[in-house]
């Protein structure tokens, strides 16, 4: 009798202990599948350019992959009407509207591109494209933005100065400021973000780029800003 109490105490607990490995085992499996799947997340979070950490009701940009020449992408988030309530006017409307600037020319004497128009840019996540490519349409040379969100999708082009289309269909040497990848950028309501500052370099130029000193030449090259439409585009 006591010798069947005595196997029925080691089944009881070979069970107990097996019951336990299996938990472990089990528990191990899902932490080790829980952070390969944070990981990935947090990859396709980087390479989808991703906001999801930054502030509500804060401005926002990342700039995100493109695979072809001449052609960049970015992530931005403009507030929403329900981030700051605080600031709305009379009318129950945010104060700030917002656009994309866009140019190919820093003109000498200036710290600011000469902006050649700007596409709105409604509230909430936007996907913005610029690229300088030729238009199969008329076969012209344009700088094109295309913004891209939920709601809409909105695309603005200019045609480009033969000495731009010249250089860019050209091997140069680019000075770029703007935004890096996977960068992200976040600022107060209101103020402005440069997505991109990309100069060609050609002749002496490259002497010239440093800190915010006005330039003694026009500096063609890639310029876009996300900033606020409430002030003339100049």
């Amino acid at each position: 009798m006591n010798r069947l109490r005595g196997i029925s105490w080691s089944l009881r607990t070979l069970l107990v202990s097996a019951t336990i490995v299996a938990l472990i085992a089990g528990n191990s499996v899902s932490i080790v599948r829980l952070r390969q799947a944070e990981s990935e997340l947090a990859s396709l979070r980087r390479e989808v350019g991703s906001l999801y950490e930054t502030p509500a009701g804060s401005l926002a940009a990342v700039r995100i992959a493109a695979d072809t020449p001449l052609t960049y992408r970015f992530r931005v988030r403009t507030p929403l009407a329900a981030d700051s309530p605080a600031r709305w006017n009379s009318a129950g409307t945010p104060p700030t509207n917002y656009r994309i600037a866009y140019s190919t020319i820093l003109p000498r004497g200036r710290t600011q591109p000469q902006w050649y128009s700007a596409i709105a840019v409604p509230a909430g996540e936007s996907v913005v494209t610029i690229q300088i490519a030729e238009d199969p349409r008329d076969e012209r040379w344009k700088i094109s933005t295309l913004v891209r969100s939920e709601t809409a999708t909105r695309r603005m082009g200019t045609v480009l100065p033969d000495e731009h289309t010249r250089l860019f269909r050209q091997s140069h040497d680019v000075v770029s400021t703007g935004l890096k990848r996977q960068n992200v950028v976040v600022m107060p309501p209101g103020e402005a973000i440069r997505l991109l500052d990309d100069r060609w370099l050609v002749g002496e130029q490259s002497l010239l780029l440093y800190g915010d000193k006005a330039p003694d030449e026009d500096q063609i090259g890639v310029y876009a800003e996300l900033q606020s439409a409430d002030k003339p585009l100049s």
